[in-house]
């Protein structure tokens, strides 16, 4: 009877971390259009800067930002301050966003999980939408997720068993 219900755990324990396996591709794809999203938004704002430097600063943006800093007004330095801030943020995001669009899939996988950005993740797993591709990456990803913590689970049972038996054996 116990080998039953163990058998009956396995299964849906297999069938339930093959389908969260299944997600991590579409997360990382999910990830990255919203990813790209912010990337587009935040070289939007700071285009419209480049062209005030284009007109005013011979095209440097860099000497834009030092003079707006270099001001003795505290609304010009907070915006050369917001300038150079938004300047940082999309080659951070253009820089990530290359890291994780790589055609390996292992490399992106990688890439995602270790320097995954908070702010978007948070935001993708909270309009994060649950599908199925039927690729050969996420069918593989969620087997190896599943036979992973299956083998896993059957080796942590194992343990305890050995364990018990050996603490059995000891007080008899």
């Amino acid at each position: 009877m116990f080998t039953l219900i163990n058998n009956v755990i396995d299964r849906c324990f297999f069938t339930l971390t093959f389908i969260l396996g299944v997600q991590l591709p579409e997360f990382m794809q999910q990830y990255q259009q919203r990813l790209a999203g912010h990337l587009a938004e935040a070289s939007s704002q700071l285009a419209q800067f480049e062209l005030i430097a284009q007109q005013h600063f011979d095209g440097n943006l860099i000497t834009m930002i030092t003079r707006y800093k270099d001001n003795t007004e505290a609304s010009i330095i907070s915006t050369g301050e917001l300038i150079e801030r938004l300047s940082v943020r999309v080659d951070y995001l253009a820089s990530h966003l290359a890291q994780i669009s790589q055609a390996d899939y292992l490399h992106s996988m990688y890439q995602l999980i270790w320097h995954l950005d908070q702010e978007i993740a948070r935001g993708t797993a909270e309009h994060f939408s649950m599908a199925i591709p039927l690729e050969l990456n996420a069918i593989a990803t969620g087997g190896t997720l599943a036979i992973g913590v299956l083998l896993l689970k059957e080796l942590t049972v194992f343990s305890v068993k050995r364990t018990l038996k050996a603490k059995k054996t000891t007080l008899t």
